[in-house]
């Protein structure tokens, strides 16, 4: 992706696998992000089984906060969870500037941020796995072509 098109984060709120991550990582270089992160406690090795994480910046932030904190002021938070209020990403404009958070394979985002941000849905009648969903919104990103923020 161009710097024309804008830029990329994604991460992993309290992520539990570490295989996951890395699959995060791969997949990141693959479709051209500019940097991962983990936010929480439960943070996984920062490695991916080809080290990728030797060609990516990688971030861990200990609390949501600090993340919050951290997102460059002309970027959109994207939440990706399952809550009622979602967008299906099917139909989904993706902002030129954005950051992808989301959500544990155990748990959910919190509230209080699902509230503030987009937050989108992926299709299908069972959650996927945190590494498959985070490659569909890459690939959906990179299918659609991002938007330049309003």
């Amino acid at each position: 992706m161009s710097r024309e098109s804008g830029y990329l984060g994604i991460g992993v709120y309290n992520g539990k696998r570490t295989h996951n991550f890395g699959a995060i990582i791969r997949t990141a270089r693959v479709f051209g992000a500019d940097f991962v992160f983990s936010v929480g406690h439960r943070n996984p090795q920062e490695q991916s089984s080809i080290g990728a994480e030797l060609t990516l910046p990688l971030f861990h932030f200990e609390t949501i906060e600090a993340f919050i904190g951290s997102i460059p002021v002309n970027a959109q938070l994207v939440c990706v969870e399952l809550a009622t209020q979602a967008q299906d990403i099917r139909s989904y404009a993706h902002p030129s500037r954005a950051v992808y958070l989301l959500g544990p394979e155990d748990g959910a985002l919190p509230s209080s941020i699902l509230r503030r941000h987009d937050t989108l849905l992926l299709p299908g009648a069972h959650p996927l796995n945190l590494a498959m969903a985070a490659t569909v919104v890459l690939y959906d990103r990179w299918f659609k072509g991002p938007q330049p923020l309003p």
